[in-house]
């Protein structure tokens, strides 16, 4: 979070004058029933979409097989049993549970400074009445809590103000990772004489 801000308040170069929105925003698996189980139960397979994302991008030189000759689903199946580990691991992160399951995990998001959470919702073979129960049952007994927070609105300000400042993050590892972005430009040819 501290990089992001910081990059917005000290080392943001506009290309036009506009107005920016600083919101930082999280994707979340997300599945609300009444208790954790019912909740995990309805949520089996939200995992599908950040496997199919992983699945397609980890070939070499990012190449996919010919199209029909693969079934995502048996594929992804396959990847959970043979890693229970990761499927557990990607759905505790989640916002995968009981009103009040989801509420805690809320409030720890909270202490990051997230502006927005987006809900997906949608991953995987869930109903549509799941996925309405779902949302219905978070509108009603959890987001009431979140929809106002005066308190991050205040440290937002005072940051977006530098009236706060924030530790310098080293961000080496992740450029690291995955590369720096190149960005080229070609020059403006010259104007004909």
């Amino acid at each position: 979070m501290h990089a992001y801000y910081n990059a917005i308040t000290k080392r943001l170069t506009k290309l036009a004058d506009y107005e920016i929105n600083p919101n930082m925003a999280l994707v979340s698996f997300f599945m609300c029933a009444k208790t954790d189980e019912e909740a995990r139960a309805r949520a089996d397979g939200a995992t599908f979409f950040q496997f199919a994302l992983r699945y397609y991008g980890q070939g070499q030189n990012r190449a996919r097989p010919a199209p029909g000759t693969v079934n995502m689903w048996d594929e992804y199946n396959r990847w959970k049993r043979e890693n229970p580990e990761a499927q557990e691991a990607a759905l505790r992160g989640g916002l995968i549970g009981s009103p009040d399951t989801i509420r805690k995990k809320l409030r720890r998001f909270r202490t990051s400074h997230i502006d927005q959470v987006i809900l997906l919702n949608q991953a995987g073979k869930n109903t549509h009445e799941h996925i309405c129960e779902s949302l219905e049952l978070f509108a009603r007994d959890v987001l009431p809590d979140f929809q106002n927070d005066p308190e991050h609105d205040a440290w937002k300000q005072g940051v977006m103000s530098g009236e706060i400042k924030l530790e310098e993050i080293d961000t080496a590892a992740f450029t690291d990772r995955y590369g720096k972005l190149a960005v080229s430009v070609a020059p403006k040819a010259a104007a004909a004489g």
